[in-house]
């Protein structure tokens, strides 16, 4: 029998409009995306950025530290440092104060939402990073507190307060070394996720696509 032509004509628009709702969510998803993808390599080039800055922060004073510890394993340490103002000037109290590193990135991230569109193996090895930085800074904080109170020492106790030192520079030298290469590793990984996203080629550095990205934004 055949059907009413009222009938086929129901079906055609119940077809278009289902097409049209389907065409809508599809386009929608696909901007929903592109976003998340545009807000991952913006957070990755954030991060990139802000990570290199804190390991130039490190290499600044790294030496500085290194070369304390050496002169304080010099066995005439003892004989030369007898006061106070010898072991200020020696030591170079101020030089000892912890550098300043950032963690806008890290914030930034977890207040949008950023980390949720990034992988795992990132997401781990940023989370790493930025506790190491937190824990090495609450170190060097304390540490830096025991030795301005060791430096207030009295006649005959400068071996003390240079035992003080000498715990500290080990402890803040290793802590440096160590979070250096925990900064070098989520490089690494940073690096790899914007090869694999086309914001940098596989033989560029990082430095490129912070410069390219700014500038596409603005």
């Amino acid at each position: 029998m055949r059907k009413p032509a009222w009938l086929a004509e129901v079906i055609v628009q119940s077809i278009a409009v289902t097409v049209s709702i389907l065409l809508a969510l599809w386009v929608d998803q696909w901007k929903q995306r592109r976003a998340s993808e545009s807000l991952a390599t913006e957070s990755m080039i954030s991060f990139a950025k802000e990570i290199r800055r804190n390991e130039a922060r490190l290499d600044d004073i790294l030496p500085f530290h290194e070369g304390l510890r050496s002169m304080l394993d010099h066995e005439d340490s003892l004989h030369t440092i007898r006061t106070q103002t010898q072991f200020q000037s020696a030591i170079g109290v101020d030089g000892l104060r912890p550098p300043s590193l950032l963690q806008t990135a890290w914030q930034t991230a977890v207040a949008t939402g950023a980390l949720t569109h990034l992988d795992y193996e990132t997401v781990s090895a940023l989370s790493l990073t930025y506790t190491l930085q937190d824990r090495f800074r609450e170190d060097s904080r304390a540490g830096f507190q025991a030795m301005m109170q060791a430096s207030d020492f009295k006649p005959g106790e400068a071996e003390m307060a240079l035992h003080t030192a000498d715990n500290y520079l080990r402890e803040t030298v290793t802590s440096e070394n160590d979070l250096r290469a925990t900064y070098e590793q989520a490089e690494a990984i940073l690096k790899k996720r914007l090869v694999a996203v086309g914001a940098i080629a596989t033989g560029d550095s990082v430095e490129p696509a912070i410069g390219s990205h700014a500038g596409a934004g603005q």
